[in-house]
């Protein structure tokens, strides 16, 4: 490696080991304005090292040697923390009314000095007596109330000095960054030249909430929110037909519950509509299973119950028929039973209960109802059961 590469490379580690040592541990912080009304300014920094001023905008509101920020207000004006920090020196004890080289408090009177997260400091001069309201390491916030104005130490009239420098060994610094000055500038927002810079603190990163704020510190307020939502009867979500659906934040505002289904009357179309747990429930016909012939007839109500209970007594009859039969097997064999011939039989006296009559060329069976069987098989028993007694009638008389 040559010298010169040695030399270059070595610049450039010292280079960079001095930034870090500069440089805090956190990003710059930056600060509203620390009163409450927004004056036109009335001496800015010098930015001139030399006889003379010359202020951040190479004007000349300024005077020779000044290391701050004059801001005119009334005597006992809020004074406010520009940033969070911690108290880290205060002075009271000087008149309110002071003048120009007036010594007490270093020249700055009564005042405040914090130090903030980036490792910089501010001071806040010329306050009110007995009016500092924090005291040597306590925490406070941006915006928070320090003390109140005044015109004590070195000062020719009411009004508030800020000053502020990089570190604990820096020098003062201007707070405004313009064209006559190598400052980066410390103010959330700093306004057109001469006027007050804005109130607003500087923002902290922390999640986006549906508050109408720009909580992630990305320039954009509540952007992305959105949230599960239902609004129908508790218990019926997830239920049926019904489906939660969702929400999105707009300017602070949660919108309507968008794509979500609730309970709706229900209806025969096989669906839970009213989330309850059932399906179709009170409003689908339902089926009733088969008719039987005679509950058929009750309803009708034209007697043929009545007729299907006669049927019933003529199987009653068939069967003391079957007991004399039986008690006619003990008799001689030779005894011949004659039979009286009653014609033919009618097709509505068919005797056979699984004879289905069925028209001439017809592919289909036509369906015989328990009770038209019943009714032909009674018939065909009763014709048997005359024709017995017939037959008994003429043995008895032939044997008499």
């Amino acid at each position: 490696m040559s010298r010169k590469m040695y030399a270059l490379g070595l610049s450039l580690w010292v280079a960079l080991w001095a930034t870090l040592i500069a440089s805090p541990g956190h990003a710059q912080v930056r600060h509203r304005r620390p009163i409450g009304p927004a004056p036109t300014l009335s001496y800015h920094f010098d930015n001139n090292a030399a006889a003379g001023c010359r202020d951040y905008s190479c004007g000349s509101r300024c005077y020779d040697g000044h290391s701050g920020t004059d801001m005119p207000v009334p005597v006992g004006t809020a004074v406010l923390a520009g940033a969070a920090g911690t108290v880290i020196a205060t002075n009271n004890g000087c008149a309110n009314t002071g003048y120009v080289g007036n010594p007490c408090g270093g020249r700055c009177g009564n005042y405040v000095q914090l130090e903030h997260s980036d490792g910089s400091r501010t001071i806040f001069c010329h306050m009110q007596l007995n009016s500092i309201s924090v005291s040597r390491g306590q925490r406070v916030t941006c915006g928070q109330t320090l003390g109140r104005s005044a015109s004590s130490g070195s000062s020719s009239g009411p009004h508030l000095h800020f000053g502020w420098r990089r570190s604990a060994s820096a020098a003062s610094a201007d707070s405004f960054r313009g064209g006559c000055t190598s400052a980066p500038g410390v103010w959330v927002d700093q306004r057109p030249y001469p006027a007050s810079p804005g109130d607003a603190c500087q923002c902290v990163p922390s999640p986006e909430v549906c508050n109408g704020r720009d909580d992630d510190c990305d320039g954009r307020i509540d952007e992305g929110l959105t949230r599960n939502c239902y609004t129908g009867p508790a218990g019926t979500n997830n239920r049926g037909i019904c489906r939660g659906g969702t929400e999105t934040c707009a300017a602070g505002r949660w919108g309507a519950c968008a794509g979500q289904v609730t309970p709706r009357t229900e209806t025969c179309n096989r669906m839970d509509d009213d989330c309850d747990g059932r399906v179709d429930d009170g409003v689908c016909a339902m089926d009733a299973g088969a008719v039987t012939d005679a509950g058929r007839d009750a309803a009708r109500g034209d007697g043929s119950a009545g007729a299907d209970a006669a049927s019933a007594d003529v199987v009653g009859s068939d069967a003391e028929s079957d007991s004399d039969f039986a008690d006619d097997a003990s008799e001689p064999s030779d005894q011949d039973v004659s039979l009286v011939d009653l014609g033919p039989v009618s097709v509505d006296a068919d005797v056979s209960p699984d004879r289905v009559d069925v028209p001439s060329g017809c592919a289909c069976r036509a369906a015989t109802s328990p009770s038209s069987r019943g009714a032909r098989s009674g018939a065909g028993l009763w014709v048997l059961a005359m024709a017995w007694t017939a037959s008994r009638a003429r043995r008895r008389s032939r044997n008499g």
